[in-house]
């Protein structure tokens, strides 16, 4: 997939008790976010957001049930399928990438090791097969 040709639905998802699709990649920066924000239609209300799933599997982008979402210094949001909720995993033993401030998930592209998945796992824990 050609990463410029970002406008494209992903496949929506089951289970979840909203719109909740699979992406290749959350947004590199604010005009992509803004971009996938408008594609799912998300507004003031129902702020556009780009997480992993809850087994790190698979990245998801979905309009959640607030604006945006307070991510607290040391810490990286999945969503939970089962509930539809948002939930938090420590980075504190990642190898990098850590953040040591709190920002809001909006600004998730500033912080790429909490978006950075692969084989079950976040990129930036040692443990992590690359």
């Amino acid at each position: 997939m050609n990463k410029d040709n970002f406008l494209i639905i992903q496949k929506k998802l089951d289970g979840y008790k909203f719109p909740v699709y699979s992406t290749p990649f959350c947004p590199r920066n604010e005009s992509e976010w803004n971009k996938r924000s408008s594609a799912l239609n998300c507004n003031k209300t129902n702020g556009y957001t780009c997480l992993p799933n809850e087994k790190l599997t698979e990245l998801l982008e979905f309009c959640y049930i607030v604006p945006w979402i307070w991510i607290e210094e040391g810490f990286c949001l999945y969503l939970e399928r089962e509930g539809s909720y948002v939930d938090s995993f420590s980075c504190r033993h990642f190898i990098h990438g850590c953040h040591n401030t709190s920002y809001q998930s909006r600004r998730i592209f500033e912080y790429p090791a909490c978006i950075s998945i692969g084989n079950g796992c976040f990129l930036a824990e040692q443990s992590c097969k690359r």
